[in-house]
C-alpha cells in the first residue's frame, strides 16, 4: 500500500516506464495486477509477464522518456459550502481512474494512449489500455470541424 495519491502514483508508473525501472514499477503494481488489451484481445497477468513484454518489445530502449500523461480522470477533492456556511473538504475516494497520454515509438510514429486503471490496496490492480496511431483529419469533412494542434504537453 501507498500513502501517495493517485495522481503521484500514476505519474511514478509513467516514469517507471519511461525510465525502465523495474523495481519503480513493481513498487506501484498491486501483486495481483491484470492488463487487458481489448484491441489485440490480449490480457497480462502480474509483473514478471509485463516486464517480459517490455524486455522482448521491438527497440524499447530506443522509447526511453518517450510517453507522457495528458489527463488523470477520476475522483479528486472538492470542496462545499454546507447550509451554515461552514467550508468543508470532501475527498474523493473512489478508485478508478482514466489515463489519456502520447508515445512516441522508434519509428518517429505518435500513438495515443487511453488507460482505464483500478486501484486497490493504494496501488495499480487493473488496467484496460487502448492504443491509436496519429492519423491526418480527411479534408471532406473540414468544413464542419475545428483544427486543433497536435497535442504538445508529450514527447514530440
Amino acid at each position: 500500500m501507498t500513502d501517495s495519491t493517485p495522481r503521484q502514483l500514476f505519474d511514478r508508473w509513467i516514469e517507471a516506464v519511461n525510465k525502465q525501472d523495474r523495481n519503480a514499477l513493481a513498487a506501484v503494481l498491486h501483486p495481483d495486477y491484470i492488463d487487458e488489451m481489448p484491441q489485440s484481445g490480449e490480457r497480462t497477468r502480474g509483473a514478471a509477464n509485463l516486464f517480459a513484454i517490455l524486455d522482448n518489445f521491438p527497440r524499447f530502449d530506443e522509447m526511453r522518456d518517450s510517453v507522457s500523461m495528458a489527463q488523470l480522470i477520476g475522483a479528486e477533492d472538492r470542496w462545499v459550502l454546507t447550509p451554515n456556511f461552514t467550508v468543508v473538504q470532501v475527498v474523493g475516494d473512489a478508485e478508478v481512474y482514466t489515463i489519456t497520454g502520447r508515445a512516441k515509438y522508434p519509428d518517429g510514429l505518435h500513438w495515443y494512449m487511453i488507460v482505464l486503471a483500478r486501484l486497490k490496496d493504494g496501488l495499480i490492480h487493473r488496467t484496460t489500455s487502448f492504443y491509436a496511431p496519429e492519423l491526418p483529419a480527411p479534408e471532406w469533412r473540414s468544413q464542419w470541424v475545428e483544427r486543433m494542434e497536435p497535442a504538445t504537453d508529450g514527447p514530440t
